[in-house]
């Protein structure tokens, strides 16, 4: 069977440094949980691929989603023993190894895709290209600069290259780079004597893993100092390098106070994908996103698109290729500023894939999108997809033939409670509608 592609969903990989930096307890946790989000995947990327995940994905549910993404040469496979890292998982399973071998030999100039270029997805690469496989690496930075990902990705990486734009780039919080707990307490409180709060992000921190925002109304005594020596105590604040920032108060009636823009680079250029409002917590934990008609204004649109060509320019002088993205706060003085980017796929690339998809090229214009990728489904934990298909199936995508309703794209979460999904409608106040009737049955 002739195939497109092969996506790798290398998710963990991303959190591994900062896991690396965690006591066992809270790495191994941290790991778990991203091999958990990889059913999402299932909706990413080419119809006809094989898609690697750390477990296979429940059959029943599978079969069901590939029916509704219209998959159909779909085939899902993994290690025999998953470790931290799924690349070299494979790397040590001889069998899947050697299946994937064949594979690319049977598919001449097949893509091989990843949920990000990571040092081990570099690694496994490599192997192939030295047995002499013809393969296409369309998503990653081109050889002897695969280091851009992961430079560009942090957030001390971010902030020296909007200083390296030099005025040419939005306003970004006033903050500093720190090494070692001294520096960090030291510019908290300066911060927070000066602005009233800052946010601490460790380096290598995620979707608000190693991330804290502190304000000032939660010291008591006026001891700073006590207070964010105490808080820091976990092993990573010491570890790596960490940006402290002044804490920008967002204006959560607008696009939730926290727009965003994807964009990818390839051989044409800097090409701009979607743009949508983030699902952010009180305390800096991504959850989802909200994209189509009316998610993000007109005019934040036209600012948002132009800084992030600038640099997307400057990642592909320095050799990046594939997806990137800018993370925005929308700040109550009515200030857009950019946070800090990623460079891979993220938490909204597959909601963005699944609705061109089902709807076309032109969704944003005419429907309202949600997804929420962590969400707790207690009356759902350890159900059957069988059972889950049952309870829900009258507001399951496409209700009543029509294009809208629930998609549930994270099913293996279940085993903890928690599960992912996207929801479609016409506008916002359908698709909001939608989702508090699931969000009441789960």
């Amino acid at each position: 069977m002739k195939y497109d592609s092969i996506f790798i969903a290398n998710l963990s990989e991303i959190a591994r440094p900062l896991a690396r930096l965690m006591d066992k307890k809270k790495a191994k946790f941290e790991i778990y949980e991203d091999h958990y989000l990889c059913d999402r995947f299932l909706f990413s990327d080419e119809k006809n691929k094989i898609l690697i995940t750390p477990y296979l994905i429940d059959k029943d549910f599978f079969e069901f989603s590939k029916k509704i993404i219209r998959f159909d040469r779909l085939v899902n496979l993994s290690p025999r023993k998953i470790s931290e890292s799924v690349c070299e998982s494979i790397i040590k399973d001889s069998s899947l190894f050697q299946k994937l071998v064949l594979i690319i030999q049977s598919n001449p100039k097949i893509n091989l895709i990843s949920y990000s270029t990571t040092e081990e997805f570099t690694k496994l690469v490599n192997l192939f290209r030295k047995l002499g496989l013809i393969f296409e690496t369309p998503e990653m930075p081109d050889q002897d600069r695969e280091w851009t990902g992961p430079f560009f990705d942090s957030k001390a990486g971010f902030r020296q290259s909007v200083y390296n734009l030099k005025g040419n780039f939005p306003e970004i919080p006033d903050g500093m780079i720190c090494d070692g707990i001294i520096e960090v307490v030291a510019w908290g409180e300066y911060f927070l004597k000066k602005y009233g709060g800052c946010v601490i992000k460790s380096n290598r921190g995620l979707a608000g893993a190693g991330l804290k925002i502190i304000k000032i109304e939660q010291i008591k005594n006026n001891d700073i100092k006590g207070y964010l020596t105490n808080i820091l105590k976990e092993n990573y604040w010491s570890k790596d390098l960490v940006i402290v920032e002044k804490y920008i108060e967002s204006n959560k009636r607008i696009s939730g106070g926290s727009p965003n823009i994807e964009l990818k680079i390839n051989g044409n250029g800097v090409e701009t994908l979607y743009f949508c409002g983030m699902r952010v917590s009180d305390e800096g934990v991504f959850r989802g996103i909200e994209v189509g008609r009316g998610a993000i204004p007109f005019h934040f649109q036209k600012r948002l698109r132009q800084s992030a060509i600038k640099f997307g320019q400057f990642l592909k002088s320095a050799g990046y290729k594939g997806f990137f993205e800018i993370d925005w706060v929308y700040g109550l003085d009515g200030k857009l500023y950019p946070i800090e980017a990623n460079l891979r796929r993220t938490g909204g690339t597959h909601v963005y894939e699944t609705a061109k998809v089902l709807l076309g090229d032109d969704f944003q214009k005419k429907y309202y999108v949600t997804a929420t990728n962590i969400q707790a489904a207690p009356q759902l934990k350890n159900r059957s997809f069988v059972e889950v298909k049952n309870k829900l199936n009258d507001i399951l995508y496409p209700i009543q033939g029509r294009k809208k309703g629930i998609i549930i794209t994270i099913y293996s979460y279940l085993k903890l409670g928690k599960l992912g999904y996207i929801v479609i409608g016409k506008d916002r106040k359908e698709t909001l509608e939608i989702e508090e009737v699931f969000l009441s049955r789960i």
